[in-house]
């Protein structure tokens, strides 16, 4: 029996909030909120494994040669801020496959959306951020290649055998929400992969049935429910590589505000080909995030 959205919710509220004691030292109850949505979210989801059962597996297409890098900026690339267009240069300078920003007014030279979903994203029903999930697995679905966040600055070309994946993603590490599992602001598909198709499958479903979002990171957590439950998703899960999100989060969160400083910089990016970071962060005059914000720009 499918575990109901108000009751699932309700289970939340009780055991992550209400009894999970005020008194309790703020680690302690950070992690008990992290077991609940660990155990409730993927319960609920369940509900939409049948989508994902029901998917025709194809032959993958591999075609890396003319795959592309996506990214969205719906106001188009012009109106970003200097933290983003920067983003969008390293892209440019340090890989191979051709950048596409894509934005509100070219969205649908590239992918067309079922009319109901595109509905709820007019009506506000569907938040930019969860349309832009939405979208990115959309994209590769139709196209493959590789989605990058607009906040994700390069620091080096895509890894060889990132490149030979049918499927990856970095999982969450330290570095983010445990619960949340993986993390999508960089995904590489070839077209015909199997965890792409029925991950996409279960986020079409939900969002023709359901009016709200669940969670921030529910999207995450669809993915997670799949690749435990479904045997498809289970095999072709366990043969991708597993590796932490960490690396790609060792610079913007700790040093954005710091004093730049060039060796550090290049220390702290040597293990990875890019850093995550955060458009809403205004950089200060001489730190990491004005340096960054600014590099690139006579290439």
């Amino acid at each position: 029996m499918n575990l109901s959205r108000a009751w699932a919710l309700t289970r939340i509220v009780f055991q992550a909030h209400i009894l999970n004691w005020f008194w309790r030292p703020r680690a302690v109850r950070s992690a008990v909120r992290t077991q609940v949505y660990s155990r409730v979210a993927p319960d609920y989801f369940k509900r939409y494994l049948p989508a994902a059962a029901a998917v025709v597996e194809t032959p993958v297409i591999k075609d890396d040669k003319n795959e592309k890098i996506f990214t969205i900026w719906q106001q188009g690339e012009e109106n970003a801020p200097e933290l983003v267009k920067a983003c969008f240069r390293s892209i440019r300078q340090n890989c191979k496959q051709e950048l596409v920003v894509l934005d509100d007014n070219n969205l649908s030279d590239y992918i067309q959306l079922p009319d109901v979903i595109m509905q709820k994203y007019r009506a506000g029903k569907i938040r930019r951020a969860h349309f832009a999930d939405i979208c990115r697995v959309e994209l590769l679905y139709q196209h493959g290649g590789f989605w990058m966040d607009s906040t994700d600055f390069a620091t080096g070309p895509i890894p060889q055998w990132i490149v030979d994946l049918d499927f990856f993603m970095f999982m969450v590490g330290n570095a983010g929400q445990k619960y949340s599992f993986c993390q999508n602001c960089f995904i590489r598909a070839r077209r015909g992969s199997y965890l792409l198709a029925a991950w996409r499958a279960m986020i079409l479903d939900y969002w023709t049935h359901e009016n709200s979002s669940f969670d921030y990171f529910m999207h995450q957590v669809l993915f997670k429910t799949l690749v435990e439950n479904d045997p498809r998703a289970i095999k072709y899960f366990a043969a991708m590589p597993h590796v932490d999100q960490d690396p790609t989060h060792a610079v913007w969160h700790v040093y954005k505000h710091q004093p730049f400083d060039q060796k550090l910089y290049h220390k702290l990016t040597k293990d990875t080909f890019f850093q995550k970071c955060a458009y809403a962060d205004k950089p200060l005059p001489g730190t990491f995030a004005e340096a960054m914000s600014h590099m690139y720009q006579d290439k």
